[in-house]
């Protein structure tokens, strides 16, 4: 709690004294413009309780995610070097405003941050025992879409072994993967799937049961994979690839 308040402080207190001082204090009583932070900075603010956002606070970054086949239910990750925040919108159809690709910024003031499953996010504070890290914010105001251009995403391309906790958010990539089926409870995409490379390193995908492909099978040959990455603490830490459509498994 003492190193979050101190941080924390830090970053307020360079919001505060964020006017360039070659110009002087304004006369006008116009407040100074909002502080941009990087994604990796806010996520050392977090100490392992969601906390409120009280200052002038923005991030930058590249939306990774798509709600379109139904896998993200009202929310959108967004990148920015190697670190990442999923955003807890709230709103149906992201896709049509964010899409994939777009540059946004998120206004952070009046939020909250946490953690879930390893991912940072960005959203209203909870109700007390909740149980949740944030709750839906319900409203496009807190992100703004930078024009039309759509950058090419490029995953971070990894093996198991590479992965760390510092890179869940982000867009990962993996090769040379093979489906290992834990029972015989069928071989779709719903559900959690484990899958193992050639030196023995699990990882599983996540695919809600109401995702457009849930349905569909589990190819059985060596495979790639791309996908939000997450972590499953009450699972042993395993990592967890998060897929947005039935893109996100291609076949090798």
């Amino acid at each position: 709690m003492i190193r979050r308040v101190t941080v924390l402080g830090a970053l307020l207190s360079l919001t505060a004294g964020c006017c360039d001082s070659s110009f002087g204090e304004p006369d006008d009583g116009a407040q100074p413009p909002p502080r941009t932070e990087t994604i990796a900075a806010l996520r050392a603010l977090y100490a392992g309780e969601t906390f409120p956002v009280t200052g002038d606070i923005t991030v930058e970054g590249t939306v990774t995610s798509s709600d379109r086949a139904r896998n993200f239910y009202r929310s959108l990750c967004i990148e920015d070097g190697n670190a990442a925040i999923e955003v807890m919108a709230g709103i149906d159809q992201l896709h049509n405003d964010y899409p994939a690709g777009c540059r946004v910024t998120l206004r952070l003031e009046g939020l909250a941050v946490g953690e879930s499953r390893g991912v940072l996010q960005a959203g209203r504070l909870p109700d007390p025992g909740s149980g949740y890290a944030t709750d839906y914010i319900g409203s496009k105001t807190a992100l703004i879409r930078h024009g039309e251009t759509l950058r090419e995403l490029e995953p971070a391309r990894l093996r198991i072994a590479e992965l760390t906790p510092e890179r869940c958010g982000t867009l990962v990539r993996i090769d040379r993967l093979i489906y290992r089926p834990e029972d015989l409870s069928g071989s779709t995409w719903s559900g959690y799937k484990r899958f193992a490379d050639d030196e023995g390193a699990e990882i599983y995908t996540y695919v809600r049961t109401y995702a457009r492909f849930a349905d569909e099978e589990v190819p059985a040959g060596q495979v790639s994979l791309t996908g939000i990455l997450q972590r499953d603490e009450t699972g042993g830490g395993r990592y967890i690839l998060k897929l947005r459509d039935e893109t996100d498994c291609r076949t090798l």
